[in-house]
C-alpha cells in the first residue's frame, strides 16, 4: 500500500490566520504608542504587551524589540498597513507635467512626515546607542533618497530640470526636502498647518529643482 504522508498539505484555518494577523497588528500599534510615549530604551515589552492586551509571549512572538520599531515604523510609512504599498508613488512617476509632479510629490511626503514623524525623532535619537537602529536609520536614509532620484529621473526626463544643476545635486536637494524633520520643525515646533507645510514643501521643491517658468 502507498504511502500518502508526503502528499498530506498543512492544515490552514482563515479565521486563526487573520486572527493571528489582528493580534500583530495590534501588538505593532501598541509598540508605536509606547516608544513614541517612553522612548526607545524606556520602552519593555510588558508595556507593550500591556497597552496591547496581550501575554508577554505573544509581544515576542511578533519579533525582538528592534523588530517591533522597525515594524512600527514601516506602519506609520504605509499608513496603517504592514505591507508596504508603492501604488502611489508609481502613480507619480506616470505624471508628464514636471510642476504637477513635484506638487504631488509634495502632499505624498507631507503625508507620510506627519504619520512617521514621532517615530523617526526616536530613531534620530537612538540611533547612536543601538547597532539595530544605526542600520535602520540608514536604509532609511538610502530609501529616502532612492525616492527622490526617482522624481527627479521623471522630472529631468521631460527637461525641465533648473539649468546647471545635475540629476545628482537635484536628487540631493530632494532628499534634504523630503526629511520628516522638515515637517516636525515647522509644524509641531512652529505651529504650521500641514496645508501651509505642504504649500511650502510643494513651492520650494519647484523652486528649487525646476526651469522658472517664462511669463507670456
Amino acid at each position: 500500500m502507498a504511502s500518502v504522508k508526503g502528499t498530506q498539505r498543512a492544515y490552514r484555518s482563515p479565521l486563526r490566520e487573520q486572527a493571528a494577523r489582528r493580534t500583530r497588528e495590534a501588538v505593532v500599534a501598541a509598540a508605536a504608542e509606547v516608544f513614541v510615549d517612553e522612548g526607545y530604551a524606556g520602552a519593555t515589552i510588558g508595556q507593550i504587551a500591556a497597552r496591547a492586551r496581550v501575554s508577554r509571549p505573544t509581544v515576542f512572538g511578533a519579533g525582538s524589540k528592534a523588530r517591533l520599531f522597525a515594524l512600527a515604523r514601516q506602519r506609520a510609512a504605509t499608513g496603517g498597513r504592514l505591507t508596504a504599498n508603492d501604488e502611489g508613488y508609481r502613480q507619480l512617476l506616470a505624471i508628464s507635467d514636471p510642476r504637477r509632479l513635484l506638487e504631488g510629490f509634495a502632499a505624498f511626503t507631507a503625508a507620510i512626515s506627519q504619520r512617521l514623524g514621532p517615530l523617526q525623532l526616536v530613531l534620530e535619537q537612538s540611533a547612536g546607542t543601538d547597532p539595530e537602529l544605526a542600520e535602520l536609520l540608514q536604509s532609511s536614509q538610502q530609501e529616502l533618497h532612492e525616492c527622490a532620484r526617482g522624481i527627479v529621473t521623471a522630472a529631468a526626463a521631460t527637461g525641465s530640470l533648473r539649468p546647471g544643476i545635475t540629476p545628482e545635486a537635484a536628487a540631493d536637494i530632494l532628499w534634504l526636502q523630503i526629511q520628516p524633520a522638515n515637517y516636525r520643525r515647522l509644524v509641531q515646533e512652529r505651529g504650521w498647518s500641514h496645508q501651509a507645510f505642504e504649500h511650502w514643501h510643494a513651492a520650494a521643491m519647484i523652486t528649487a529643482l525646476l526651469e522658472p517658468t517664462r511669463p507670456h
